[in-house]
């Protein structure tokens, strides 16, 4: 046997003995692990296995990774206190957010090391490759930190990582990890070089192919026996290229380009709309769009500025928004029929007509309609694409009928409705509007084909000596040397070093002396009166834009100290001011400077106060909830965030945005794990997670896997204790087992719920009894659905939804009633009936908001137009399809749309049977598909009726061996599911596929028993007059008996042609 053959079967049999420990078999762990040690004596792992605790926790083959500050403690002594604490504390976030981000988990800390596992609580297929990747991200950022400190603190820091994989102990009670595995990934991280990833011999053969490697000498290690084989990680195979950065003095090229855009513009014929300045942070680009402005001004045309924010990339419109509010005088505390009053003004004065622009530019603010405007009529879709359109023509509006010019600054920040807008912009060819668009880069780039992209470069050493002599004229050359030397051509960190050399009073012969870090510049002018620190920080906490009013409440401060330190910043060019109150970091790395001048706790207190000052502080109670969650997270107050979140939440679906909505209950349900245990964060969980399973049943059905998730979760919290939020699980639990057939699940669930019918929850009773009904009218027990139809109907509420706080099925529950009694009547032939019933729901879901009231619609529509399929009114089903999927598209309702086509696609197909034979095989290929893509899903409580399609159009084509067996796998899926209400037609097709007329009659006679022990009058009558026209006179009476089962004034259309067989 070779060493790696015995190597191979001494980790098959730990393993072995790992899945046995699992599973609570220590014997047979006992055992195995004996056996390793009689053929590798001393083997750590069977050891660990043999001393592993006999209750708690896991034994896992994991990947380790143990990351450690270089000589932390002599660093400790160079620098004071608090300066090591900063560096440590930042190390430590780099490391989470890397670790986050390749989803690790940091499981203990041994002083300044890390442990991180790699496969729990999360297992990966690549788990080892992630581990390595996240080392060589981790001492990427620490070299990173490591300029950073010696710029600010004349230090320097490294870090080592150590990666292997073995067996350890989880104590997953204790979130630890025990074994020599996780010691002898801190030994392998302390033979790393500093700086440097090394592996283990363990993980070099699992990642040789995916990432560079040098083996170094083996090294003993304290507590191992042997040196160790250890390899160092040189980088991946593939490694990213760099964009290079660049600024703006200096820019020939790009200035004559704007000029010449200019003149376009003033001329009207201005060919491509857009330019865009593509570059780092700092590099200049928005010392171009102020080049373009000064043009624009000079000419005395109209210019508009939008802005992004890093945090609101995904609030819908925020930089519109931000442009509004500047516009109309609309603040903070703005109260809403004033910022109704100040938008309609603005409207006016534009030329607009206030009474379709306000209600689609009211929502961008905030203002809800009760302010005392008439809300837009769209919903869903439309209402979102209607606001867009509105606010791209307010935009044109604003720049008016000359030539002007639209700013868009830090257009990577910008959220996906506002890019819309910007490309809208773009796109709309006005010949006299020039776009100035600034982003990091193209991810976000609107406008594509119609803007010229510039990357900007660093200044070359000419330019940067003319940028220096702008700022600096009486700087001395050698002053003027250095900051050149250390700004490798950025704008910005030339401009910030100039500006701080009055404060550091640097001598003519400085020596080097000159600040050799930005963040030195920038603390020396933060520090300019006694205040300035609190004041700037909590701006900075604020972010790149804040009012004077929220700037109080959250430093809390004297009014007039705080003036005096604004207009101290003022002087120091760190902040300029945008309006009355309103003021803005003149760089966004100047804020982030001066927000990390408070300590965490001081930190974490100021976005407390800032997130209570913006839910209490403003004047219509409709802030920025997206804002005000941001700033409770930063508060590490989760509760909070989590309601904000919420809000967002609530606000985005009232704007028809229900993917932004559901991304906003995405971040409620994640601030909710870091909620503390107990009943009341189960109970927020439950909460959000039925909401957003809610909104996912909307948009991809009840049968939404995603739903299905969240729905399950929450019975896992909320137990089977019969509670308030038990019961509303399983009510949203019944629509997804229904929809996918699962009669039986869907029949525990009603069962359940029926148990705790009480008190307070009596509402449930007679919607559980619906759910019952329901379930009766699948399984084709048509009389006991319609009488117990009839009689929740009877006793149901139809008030304004009393229950909707606890329904979390996009289906209302009467309109689903009256659409399943209609379905009830038709089949028992009562076509009136199921008319009525039909047009009941129609009323009912008109009363209905959004998007319970128009999926509610589109579910009646579905039945209603499967009850004219089946009375042969093709032109009647095909308009119900059409409106169906209208309202499809408008709502954003994917499910809906799928269902539209696929009964389209039935009517189309029944169409051609008579009118078109020559393209059945078209729509054989087209049915097929669709039957099969739900069947894929398991959105099988209809498959049987479009089996049936496929059969029919199967058997006109010619193909009846293909049909009966189509049929017959239909009959098969509803003897597996129970579903049977389609059985008895299903049992008359097939009939027609028989080739002898005996056993065409024992089928059809099949058929007709079971429609007549079902109560299915139009499938009895449908197979009464098949048999009398394949036996004559001999079948009359059971024709007969057919037809008398409908009432004399019946219109069934296949009534009136029975009758004419009877004649």
């Amino acid at each position: 046997m070779t060493v790696r053959d015995h190597r191979r079967a001494v980790d098959e049999l730990l393993d072995r003995a790992v899945l046995a420990i699992n599973r609570g078999d220590r014997a047979t762990a006992t055992s195995l692990a004996e056996r390793v040690l009689a053929v590798d004596s001393g083997n750590p792992d069977a050891e660990d296995l043999l001393a592993a605790p006999t209750t708690g926790g896991e034994l896992r083959r994991l990947t380790l990774l143990f990351c450690d500050l270089v000589d932390s403690t002599v660093l400790s002594t160079r620098i004071e206190p608090e300066a090591y604490r900063i560096i440590v504390g930042k190390y430590r976030d780099q490391v989470q957010r890397i670790v986050d981000r390749y989803e690790g988990h940091i499981g203990s800390t041994k002083g300044d090391g890390l442990l991180v596992v790699f496969g729990y609580p999360q297992a990966h297929e690549n788990d080892v490759r992630r581990a390595v990747q996240a080392g060589l991200d981790i001492t990427r950022d620490v070299a990173r930190l490591s300029e950073q400190a010696r710029e600010r603190f004349g230090v320097e820091v490294s870090v080592r990582v150590g990666v292997h994989r073995g067996l350890v102990y989880l104590d997953t009670g204790q979130d630890d990890v025990y074994g020599f595995a996780a010691n002898l990934t801190a030994r392998v991280s302390s033979i790393a070089p500093p700086g440097t990833v090394v592996v283990s011999d363990a993980v070099e053969p699992l990642i040789r192919d995916t990432f560079d490697l040098a083996p170094r000498p083996a090294q003993p290690v304290k507590g191992v026996e042997e040196p160790v084989i250890h390899h160092q990680v040189l980088g991946e195979r593939a490694v990213p290229t760099r964009s290079p950065l660049g600024p703006l003095v200096g820019r020939v090229e790009e200035l004559s380009y704007l000029e010449q855009s200019w003149g376009r513009a003033q001329d009207g014929d201005l060919d491509t709309a857009g330019v865009a300045f593509l570059g780092e942070a700092g590099i200049g680009k928005s010392r171009l769009a102020q080049a373009a402005v000064n043009l624009a001004e000079q000419s005395g045309a109209t210019v508009i500025t939008v802005f992004g924010s890093p945090f609101q990339t995904a609030a819908g419109l925020h930089p519109i928004r931000d442009l509004l509010e500047r516009r109309c005088g609309i603040d903070r505390l703005t109260d809403q029929s004033e910022r109704l009053r100040l938008l309609e003004r603005d409207i006016a004065a534009l030329g607009r007509d206030p009474a379709t622009t306000l209600p689609l530019l009211a929502p961008v603010l905030g203002i809800a309609a009760e302010a005392g405007y008439q809300a837009a009529k769209a919903e869903g879709g439309k209402l979102y694409e209607d606001i867009a359109e509105t606010v791209h023509d307010y935009l044109v509006a604003c720049l008016g009928d000359g030539p002007g010019l639209l700013v868009a600054e830090d257009v990577h920040w910008f959220d996906p409705s506002t890019v819309e807008v910007l490309d809208k912009m773009l796109g709309a060819r006005l010949g006299r509007v020039l776009v100035v668009i600034t982003a990091r880069d193209t991810t976000k780039l609107p406008g594509a084909g119609n803007v010229t992209l510039f990357d900007v470069q660093p200044l070359d050493d000419d330019d940067t000596d003319a940028l220096i002599a702008a700022l600096a004229p009486d700087a001395p050359a050698d002053v003027r040397r250095s900051v050149r030397d250390r700004c490798d051509g950025v704008p910005l960190y030339v401009e910030e070093i100039i500006t701080g050399l009055d404060h550091l009073r640097l001598p003519a012969q400085h020596n080097g002396h000159v600040p050799d870090a930005l963040y030195e510049s920038l603390l020396s002018r933060l520090r300019a009166t006694h205040n300035t620190v609190p004041v700037v920080a909590a701006a900075a906490t604020i972010g790149r834009g804040f009012d004077r009013q929220l700037l109080l409440a959250a430093t809390e401060l004297p009014e007039t100290d705080v003036d005096d330190v604004l207009g101290a910043l003022e002087d120091a060019r760190v902040v300029e001011r945008i309006s009355t109150d309103g003021f803005r970091f003149r760089h966004e790395l100047l804020r982030e400077v001066a927000y990390e001048l408070s300590p965490p706790s001081v930190r974490r207190t100021l976005h407390g106060r800032i997130a209570d000052a913006l839910d209490a502080g403003t004047a219509d109670g409709k802030p920025d909830w997206r804002l005000v969650a941001r700033h409770y997270d930063e508060a590490q107050r989760y509760d909070d965030a989590t309601t904000a979140y919420q809000q967002a939440a609530s606000d985005a679906r009232r704007r028809g945005a229900l993917g932004e909505s559901l991304g906003f209950l995405n971040e409620a349900i994640a601030r909710v794990d870091r909620i503390a245990p107990g009943g009341h964060r189960d109970r927020r969980e439950v909460e959000i997670r039925l909401r957003r399973g809610f909104l996912a049943s909307a948009v991809e059905g009840t049968s939404s896997a995603q739903a299905a998730i969240d729905f399950e979760r929450c019975l896992q919290v909320v137990g089977t204790e019969l509670t308030e939020e038990f019961l509303t699980t399983m009510a949203a639990l019944y629509g997804y087992f229904a929809t996918r057939a699962d009669l039986q699940r869907a029949e525990q669930v009603l069962t359940a719920v029926r148990a705790g019918q009480s008190g307070s929850v009596a509402w449930f009773l007679v919607n559980n009894d619906a759910g019952f009904a329901m379930l009766a009218w699948y399984r084709g027990q048509f009389l006991a659905a319609r009488e117990a139809l009839e009689s929740v109907a009877a006793r149901t509420d139809v008030g304004d939804g009393e229950d909707e706080a606890h329904w979390f099925i996009p289906n209302e529950p009467l309109a689903s009633i009256y659409t399943h009694l209609a379905a009830a009547r038709l089949v028992m032939g009562d076509f009136a009936g199921a008319q009525t019933e039909f047009d009941r729901s129609t009323r009912r879901v008109e009363r209905l908001g959004f998007p319970q009231g128009p999926y509610s619609a589109a579910y009646a529509r579905s039945y209603e137009a499967w009850m004219y399929i089946e009375a042969g009114d093709l032109g009647r089903a095909a308009a119900i399809v059409a409106a169906m999927a209208a309202d499809a598209q408008r709502y954003g309702f994917d499910a809906w749309a799928l269902i539209a086509a696929t009964q389209q696609c039935t009517v189309d197909g029944l169409r051609a049977l008579e009118a078109d034979p020559a393209t059945l095989e078209r729509h054989i290929t087209t049915m097929t598909m669709l039957v099969e893509a739900w069947r894929a899903a398991e959105v099988r409580m209809f498959l049987t009726f479009y089996d049936s399609i496929v059969a029919r159009l199967l058997s006109a084509a010619g193909r009846t061996d293909e049909a009966r067996a189509r049929l017959d796998a239909a009959l098969q899926l509803a003897a597996d599911t129970d579903v049977h209400f389609y059985d008895a037609e299903l049992l008359r097709l097939r009939a027609h596929t028989e080739r002898e007329d005996e056993a065409r009659e024992a089928c059809l006679r099949d058929a007709l028993a079971l429609a007549r022990h079902q109560g299915a009058a139009i499938f009895e009558l449908r197979i009464a007059a098949d048999l009398y026209r394949l036996l004559g006179d001999s079948a009359r009476d059971a024709l007969a008996e057919a037809a008398g089962r409908f009432t004399p004034d019946s219109t069934w259309p296949e009534l009136a042609r029975a009758q004419a067989l009877l004649a």
